[in-house]
């Protein structure tokens, strides 16, 4: 009954949020990804969203780059939205966030994961703003946690998300059990062959476990697993605007950086920086990571070339 209740609420709302604020916006020319043709897996991925409710320019914006996203001919395999997706995880905030979801994305495989503006920022209860993202979580997507961590397989590929256990803003503290389960998701990861997908809020080197004798080091393990195997990490909090270092590989594992979905000033203004998210496209030997201006409709160039990362795979994927 609860979970009914928080869709009713959330459809009301942004049916009446786009009527009034992001109604009548034109969308932008069908784009798609590099090779339709041969693209095996293909990811849009946003973060730090930062839905607030009295703060409507910044609506519009995040409401206009998913009529944007769903303009990729090709379509996408899940919608990814790396945390910070509210500004204070307010019930109204989190209304207008899903239901705006739900309307414009009906249908479309959603994950969702929490930032620390969506538990509080460290001014809030934590615990009960984290339940109440799992409340929304799975009215709206049918995804029902009893921890802020998870995985789910798209197309046979490990999407593994990994979330803060404190209330603690600057990093991000896991569990020792949090660890072993990481270890264990990889494991069924590598079983399938396929390149595996892990998503945190967080950088990674901005993860130590809660445990202080605690020896687990989230890098080394990706490091590890990454000699042998195939991992890349997306992550958002920094709201890195789009550069050279949004891609890279120096703790030696795929690393992307995403930056603030809705950069605008105090005063409302839309700043050169908003609506850039990535498009990960998988292909049987390599995986792209392409930057796109969702709000513009335009791929995102850097010193006149296109700005995207190729990593090509240590096991390419069988043919079907």
């Amino acid at each position: 009954m609860k979970s009914l209740f928080l869709r009713f609420i959330s459809l009301i709302v942004a049916v009446s949020c786009l009527i009034l604020f992001a109604g009548g916006v034109a969308p932008h020319e069908p784009y798609d990804v590099k090779d339709p043709e041969s693209c095996v897996m293909n990811l849009t991925v946003f973060s730090d969203v930062h839905v607030e409710g009295n703060n409507y320019p910044r609506y519009k914006v995040f409401a206009n780059c998913l009529r944007d996203a769903k303009q990729n001919k090709s379509g996408s395999d899940a919608f990814l939205f790396l945390g910070d997706n509210t500004m204070n995880g307010q019930h109204i905030e989190n209304t207008m966030l899903h239901g705006t979801i739900a309307r414009l994305l009906k249908g479309e495989n959603v994950i969702t994961i929490p930032g620390n503006h969506d538990v509080g920022n460290g001014e809030g209860d934590f615990y009960k703003l984290q339940d109440r993202w799992f409340d929304y979580t799975e009215a709206f997507f049918g995804r029902k946690l009893t921890t802020p961590y998870f995985y789910e397989v798209v197309n046979g590929f490990y999407i593994i998300v990994l979330a803060n256990e404190t209330p603690d803003i600057n990093s991000m503290h896991m569990s020792e059990t949090q660890y072993k389960w990481l270890e264990d998701t990889l494991a069924l990861a590598a079983e399938s062959g396929l390149p595996a997908f892990v998503l945190a809020h967080y950088h990674p080197r901005m993860a130590v476990p809660v445990d202080p004798d605690s020896q687990y080091s989230l890098v080394r393990i990706l490091a590890d697993y990454n000699r042998e195997h195939d991992v890349f990490f997306l992550c958002g909090h920094l709201h890195m605007s789009p550069c050279a270092n949004s891609f890279h590989a120096w703790s030696g594992f795929p690393e992307a950086y995403l930056p603030c979905l809705t950069l605008l000033s105090e005063n409302g203004e839309i700043f050169d920086e908003t609506g850039f998210g990535e498009s990960v496209e998988v292909y049987p030997d390599r995986v792209v990571f392409r930057m796109r201006n969702f709000f513009t409709g335009e791929w995102a160039t850097l010193n006149d070339a296109p700005m995207e990362a190729t990593w090509y795979l240590k096991n390419p994927i069988p043919a079907a």
